[in-house]
């Protein structure tokens, strides 16, 4: 069946923004403002490509920070659309841990170090509590701007195909959340630098069609471990 421009299905592509300096020293970013760098570039010119490609996007949103819009504009370019800044796609807020990495806690935090740690090596079976980051995002208001933007894409564009660039930690709960995920526990998934997800919602259901796609850059995949988020 071809959905385009059938009003019961919205389809959503989420992109993850280029490499950033912070990726490369495995610093966690949260809302830090920083940008892609050079091997980031290239990454979103190749992605870009690829969306033109494959997809006719209707509509173009992006996360306002810096690396998702630097992002969103090469996807812009290629497929002629201006790119809409929307503040519900912006990267969970990490509280303490931003800018920095868990290690560094040992000394500045040992009590927290102690219950990331824990995090880390937990049999996940068991359904672990995640630890509470001190300054972090609380998670109702995260859900809540992951319904806002699901509910805006469905009553704004129903029958096109949005395309949004957003972050990791986003994109995942994202999926997370549309899968009855619950937050308080590990979220068993992974997003790398300029991947691919497609949601198709029919009649406001989500399928996921795909996940963490990101064949145009030929990366090789690492191993995945836990993560806070």
């Amino acid at each position: 069946m071809d959905a385009k421009n059938n009003e019961l299905f919205t389809r959503l592509l989420l992109i993850r923004h280029g490499q950033t300096i912070h990726n490369t020293q495995r610093l966690i970013s949260g809302r830090s403002d920083i940008p892609i760098n050079e091997i980031g570039h290239q990454q979103a010119k190749l992605m870009a490509e690829r969306v033109k490609a494959e997809y006719a996007i209707d509509v173009l949103y992006a996360s306002p920070l810096q690396r998702t819009m630097q992002t969103a504009e090469y996807v812009s370019q290629a497929c002629n659309l201006t790119v809409i800044p929307n503040q519900d796609l912006i990267e969970y807020g990490f509280g303490d841990l931003s800018d920095t990495k868990a290690a560094t806690l040992k000394d500045t935090n040992p009590a927290l170090h102690e219950q990331i740690v824990a995090w880390f090596e937990s049999d996940f079976s068991d359904s672990p509590i995640r630890p509470n980051i001190p300054g972090s995002e609380p998670i109702e208001e995260f859900k809540n701007r992951i319904r806002a933007f699901t509910d805006l894409i469905l009553e704004k564009h129903p029958g096109q195909l949005v395309a949004a660039v957003s972050h990791g930690g986003f994109i995942k709960s994202f999926l997370y959340y549309h899968t009855g995920g619950d937050f308080s526990r590990y979220i068993p998934f992974w997003v790398d630098n300029v991947s691919l997800s497609i949601v198709d919602f029919y009649r406001g259901n989500p399928v996921i069609r795909l996940f963490n796609d990101n064949s145009h850059i030929h990366e090789a995949l690492e191993y995945g471990r836990p993560r806070l988020l």
